[in-house]
């Protein structure tokens, strides 16, 4: 049995909730898990992603396989990152640590805020009639 890290639909309909679980990978998506591990809320600004690292870790150790959106997840929050220094022989304190110190110079990396259309003309009309 190869078991699945993915999402399992909830929530109604345009109003979708999604819950983190391991699941035999030969089960249809919304079917019975073998365990709940956190869950996604995409309608939420920002979007919001709670989950059991530690049950999330366990199962990478187990050979789970997570799926591509629950993979972009995890990245995003420095689990893959934490695993693979796991793997490596890295002490869980000190891979806890490094994950923590990118996830920080990550967040200080500020983007400009993108201008609409409008927004760039109403900028450019006013800074050449100054």
């Amino acid at each position: 049995m190869s078991v699945k890290l993915r999402l399992k639909r909830m929530g109604g309909t345009n109003r979708p909730f999604y819950r983190l679980v391991a699941i035999d990978s030969r089960r249809q998506r919304d079917g019975r898990a073998i365990q709940e591990l956190g869950y996604y809320d995409p309608l939420k600004t920002p979007k919001t992603t709670h989950f059991d690292e530690a049950r999330v870790l366990r199962w990478l150790e187990r050979g789970a396989e997570p799926s591509g959106t629950v993979r972009q997840i995890l990245q995003r929050t420095g689990v893959l990152e934490k695993w693979k220094l796991l793997q490596e022989g890295v002490s869980a304190e000190e891979a806890t640590q490094r994950v923590g110190a990118r996830l920080a110079k990550r967040t200080e990396k500020k983007r400009k805020p993108r201008l609409s259309k409008k927004a760039k003309s109403k900028a450019q009309a006013a800074s050449a009639a100054s």
